[in-house]
C-alpha cells in the first residue's frame, strides 16, 4: 500500500484520475521520456522540474499547481472534492502506518476492514461521500468539513517555497489556459 502525499503521489493519483491505471499508460501521453523518468517521480527517487510538471499536468489534466505543491484546485477551474477527500485520506492513512494497529483503528472507526480502507486509499475513484468523510473527521477529532479542504501544511516541499510564491501559483493555477497565458504574457512583460 503506498501511503504518501509527497510529489510522487500525487503524480500517481493525478494518473489514476486521468484513467491511466498504469505508467505505460502516461507515457504513452508523454512519448519523449523513458519509462524510468515517471517511476522514478511515482517512486519519490527524484523530483520533476517545472517542464515536467507542465508535461504530466498537459496529459492528465490537473493543476500544475496541485501537483507541485499539493494546494489549489485539482482541476484547473474546478475543486474536485472527491480528490481532495482522497488526498486528505491518505495523508490520514500515511499517519497511522507508523503506529502499531493505528491502521486497524482507524478502519474499525471508520465502520470498514482494514482491506477496505487500503482499497480506498489506492483507488481516488472509490467514493469517500459526505458521511464517510465525517466519520474520519470525528474519528481524528478534527472539524466538520476538514476532509473537504486542502491542506498544505502536510507537504513539506509546499511548506519550503515562500507564501507569495505559493500564492502567486494557486492564482495562476486557478485560471483557464487563456488567462493563464495572458497572466505569463504580463509577468514576462514586467520582468523584461
Amino acid at each position: 500500500m503506498i501511503l504518501d502525499t509527497t510529489i510522487g503521489a500525487r503524480i500517481k493519483q493525478a494518473r489514476k484520475m486521468a484513467g491511466l491505471n498504469t505508467q505505460t499508460a502516461l507515457l504513452e501521453q508523454i512519448p519523449e521520456w523513458k519509462s524510468g523518468r515517471l517511476g522514478n517521480y511515482e517512486a519519490g527517487i527524484s523530483t520533476p522540474g517545472p517542464d515536467d510538471i507542465m508535461s504530466i499536468s498537459h496529459a492528465t489534466g490537473v493543476s500544475p499547481c496541485w501537483l507541485m505543491f499539493g494546494h489549489g484546485p485539482i482541476r484547473p477551474n474546478a475543486c474536485d472534492l472527491q480528490a481532495v477527500r482522497h488526498q486528505n485520506l491518505m495523508h490520514i492513512a500515511e499517519e497511522r502506518q507508523s503506529k502499531h494497529g493505528a491502521l486497524a483503528r482507524l478502519a474499525r472507526a471508520v465502520g470498514m476492514s482494514k482491506t477496505g480502507l487500503s482499497e480506498h486509499v489506492e483507488n481516488p475513484f472509490l467514493p469517500i461521500d459526505d458521511d464517510f468523510a465525517r466519520r474520519f473527521e470525528r474519528h481524528i477529532k478534527a472539524a466538520s468539513g476538514w476532509m473537504d479542504e486542502q491542506h498544505i501544511e502536510h507537504d513539506p516541499l509546499c511548506a519550503s517555497f515562500p507564501e507569495d510564491m505559493r500564492e502567486l501559483m494557486m492564482l495562476y493555477s486557478a485560471q483557464p489556459a487563456e488567462m493563464r497565458a495572458r497572466m505569463l504574457a504580463v509577468m514576462r512583460a514586467l520582468g523584461a
